[in-house]
This record gives C-alpha cells, structure tokens and sequence, in this order.
C-alpha cells in the first residue's frame, strides 16, 4: 500500500494522468506543465489546489518526480501491476483493462466477468484486423477521390489558362486595331491640318515679306523726329525723308492714309492689298469622327470579330397569321381578320403563332441576337425535335412588363428593366443555354439541359393585340454596312 501511496504522488491532480514534465509552483504543488500553463491564461493565476496566487511562468522543473514518472510509465507498459507488482495476466472486459491475479480477487474487480489477456488479445487482433482492412479500402477510396479531384482541379486550372490566354489574344487583336485606328486618325488629322495651313503660311509669308522693309522705313522716317537742327532735318528730309514720302505715295488708285493742305498724293496701302485667310467650316474637318468617333470605329470593328454571331434564318411555317422577311431573319404577324385566322385566343386580335430556325444546333458554341424592342409580349428559346413536334428545352418570355424563365418549370425574373435585345448563347458541348441583355451584356438567366439531338432557335412574337404588337423579332445581323440599323 506504501508503493501505491507513492505511485498516486507521481500523478497530476489537473488531467488525473501521470506527470507530463512536471514544475512545481512557488507554494511546492506540481503539475504538468500544460496543465498549468492552461491554468495561468487568468488575469490572477491561482494554485489548482490551494488556490495560491503565482506570477505568470513563476514555476520550476522538478526532473526528480519527472524521471520517477518516465520509470512508472515504462512499469506500466511492460503490463506489471503498479499496485500489487504482479505481471498482469487477465483482462477485465467489465472495466475494460489489465489486472493481476490479485486485483481479480480484490474488492475493486470482485465478481467480474474475467478473461485471459490472450483470449483478449486475439479477440482485439481481430476487430484490429477488420479495422485495418476497412480503413485500407476507405483510405483508397479516399486517395482515389483526392487523386480525382486533383485532376478535376488540374483541368479548371488549364481552362482558365486557356480561357485567359484568348482572352489575351483576343484583346491583343482589339488593342492593335485600335492603336493602328488611333495612330491613322490622327495621321488623318494632321495631313487635314497640313492641307489647311498651307495657304495661310504662304499668305504668312508674304504679310511677313511685306512688313519688313515698311518696318524698316518706318524706324527711318521716325528717327527724323529726333533731329531738332533745321537744317540738319532739312538736308535729312532731301536726302532721306522725302525719297521714302514719295515712295509710299507712288501708286495709283492706292488708299488715301494722309490727307490735309500739304498732301501732294495718295498714300499707297500693303495691307488693303492683302487679305487674312480664314479658318473656314470646312478647313479642317473629320464629319462624325469628330463628335462620334466611338461608334463610327465600333462599326469599322465589326468586321474584325471573328467569330460573329449567328445569321439564324427563319423557318416559313406558312401559317396565314405569321410573315417571315425575305432574309428570313425576321418574324412578325400580320392582321389575323385579313388572314382569317383564330388561333390561341377569343378573337383574331389575340392570334399568336410561332416558327423555328431552319439550322439544327448539334456541336459548338452559337450566339445571336433578337431585338425585342418595346414590344409587350413575346417568347424566345430553344426547342428539339423534328418539326411538328418539337419540345421546349429552355424559353424566355416576355409578358408585359414582366419576364419569366421556362426550363422544366417556369420562375419570375426580377429585373427593372426588360432587355430591348436579348442574346442566346448555346453551349452545345457543355449542354448549357444562356440568355443575355444584348446591349448590356448582363446575364438574364442560364440553365443546362439534356437532349442530345439537335437544338433549333425558337421564335413567337406574340399576341397580336391589335395591332399594339405587330412590331417583329429581328434577328440582328453583323459586319454589314448596315449592321446595328436594327436597333
């Protein structure tokens, strides 16, 4: 019993297990140093036991009761009781640990349900066996899916290499046809400039050429003013003065710039003959370029994009309410009394029929574009199946004012505004379908589907409404002198 007093003293009074590199405080009780460092992470650390206040770190090793626990822990794994110092021969499975002969007959494991620690020990080598055996398989299953999501990140890790180096080479292209746009317009400009300068600088030159000698003429004749002598000035008047008056007399028909009772001619005039070339409406002129510059290189870009958005023609259904445009790009009703047709609705002003494109989407990336306009009902989408009975994969419709989505089921679309163009973009490989505001490139809604045949872009303009909505669906068209007119 001495030994198990003293075996009790090496254990911590915190976690109840054997000393973990015991310290021992200023008031002498020790502890793991865990243990207590745990304890101190209080404003006022105090003592587990006595409640003794100590500084923060004020405690000290104790390798003594530390090197006395390592040999206790080495006692206990070679499996010899710590009480009774009797090897451990028998298993309790009602406490569920190792006991000497001693302690089975003791009051602690009196009437226990006992048995040999090898019938023990095969019987944990056994659920150990099947232990291993589950978390090998689990194990694998879990490097397989670690090993394949690895390789699905790996693959968004090149698409987006991809994706980023087109989005490179595709800006690229823009930036070099801006910069040789930009360096041409200004080319443009200054040879403008060149052409509206060039009469001005000769007449320039000869006001300059001009200005010169009467500039010098002027400076003589003023400095006769200086001369005070009389017949200093008089002999600098014969020999100086009077040739420049005459001079500047000399001409006939010249403006009069002296006149009075000593005026012997009419002053001849440089300046009546010259005339200051104006900076005319036309002199240096760009028309649109000028105000409108964006737009008008907008549509020098159209041509460049590469590749264009679909030229989707138009299925004639040859139904009496519906007329498709001679491009087969357009859908739009006409009067459905004249046609005398009843369809969809109580009355010829409620007739709506539909049609499809004549191109059958199988494999690819596709887009176009629909103006819509400020027309108060309509539907857009895709459709599969062979004419006759096609079925709805993905629709958007247009219900006045409002704007619904149609998948298998049908959702509301809170947007403050109605798109007045909508573009669809299909992603056949993928099996996506995505429609956008075509002036804004904003995302309307997208969706995946399922079919694997092909898909035909689907059009209805709507109901007729007498005439309050005939305006059609156009299909927008691209790198055309008229290109953007639909809108």
């Amino acid at each position: 019993m001495a030994q198990s007093g003293l075996f009790k003293e090496l254990y911590c009074s915190v976690c109840l297990g054997i000393f973990n590199n015991p310290v021992s405080l200023p008031c002498d009780h020790t502890f793991c140093r865990p243990c207590i460092q745990n304890c101190q992470d209080t404003p006022r650390p105090r003592c587990p036991e006595c409640r003794a206040r100590f500084a923060a770190g004020a405690f000290k090793p104790s390798r003594a009761l530390r090197n006395m626990a390592e040999r206790l822990k080495a006692e206990l794994y070679r499996c010899t009781c710590p009480e009774h110092q009797e090897k451990m021969k028998l298993f309790c499975q009602t406490d569920g640990q190792l006991i000497c002969v001693v302690c089975r007959d003791g009051l602690t494991h009196r009437g226990h349900a006992c048995v040999p620690v090898g019938e023990a020990a095969a019987v944990s080598k056994g659920e150990l066996g099947e232990a291993l055996e589950f978390l090998r398989e689990d194990n694998g299953a879990l490097a397989r899916l670690i090993s394949q999501q690895d390789d699905e990140m790996r693959k968004i890790k090149e698409k987006s290499t991809r994706l980023t180096a087109n989005v490179g080479t595709r800006f690229a292209e823009v930036y070099r046809f801006l910069r040789e746009r930009e360096a041409k317009l200004k080319e443009e400009v200054r040879e403008a400039e060149r052409r509206a300068l060039a009469p001005m600088q000769e007449n320039l030159a000869a006001m300059t050429q001009a200005l010169k000698p009467r500039r010098e003429k002027e400076s003589e004749l003023r400095s006769g003013l200086d001369i005070e002598e009389s017949d200093r000035f008089q002999q600098w008047w014969l020999d100086t003065g009077s040739p420049i008056v005459d001079e500047l007399r000399n001409r006939v028909g010249g403006t009069s710039r002296r006149k009075g009772p000593h005026a012997m001619g009419e002053f001849k005039s440089e300046a009546d003959d010259l005339r200051v070339t104006p900076d005319g409406p036309c002199s240096l002129f760009l028309g649109p370029y000028e105000s409108h510059l964006q737009l008008f290189v907008w549509k020098e870009m159209l041509p460049m994009i590469r590749p264009a958005p679909d030229s989707i023609t138009v299925e004639d259904n040859d139904d009496p309410v519906l007329r498709v445009s001679c491009d087969r790009s357009s859908v739009r009703h006409v009067d459905p009394r004249s046609a005398g047709a009843w369809s969809f609705g109580k009355g010829p002003e409620f007739s709506m029929s539909h049609t499809w494109s004549r191109e059958g989407f199988r494999s690819g990336q596709h887009y176009w574009e629909v103006t819509v306009g400020r027309k108060s009902h309509w539907s857009l989408g895709l459709d599969a199946g062979p004419r006759g009975s096609r079925e709805s994969v993905c629709r958007l419709n247009g219900r006045f004012g409002k704007l619904r989505f149609k998948t298998r089921r049908e959702v509301p679309l809170d947007l403050a505004a109605g798109p007045r163009v909508v573009g669809t973009y299909l992603d056949c490989d993928r099996k996506r379908v995505a429609f956008y505001d075509g002036d804004t490139a904003a995302l309307i809604a997208d969706a995946a589907y399922v079919s694997d045949g092909p898909l035909f872009a689907y059009f209805n303009p709507g109901f007729y409404l007498q005439g309050e909505n005939a305006d059609p669906l156009a299909v927008r068209q691209y790198g055309r002198p008229d290109a953007g007119s639909s809108r």
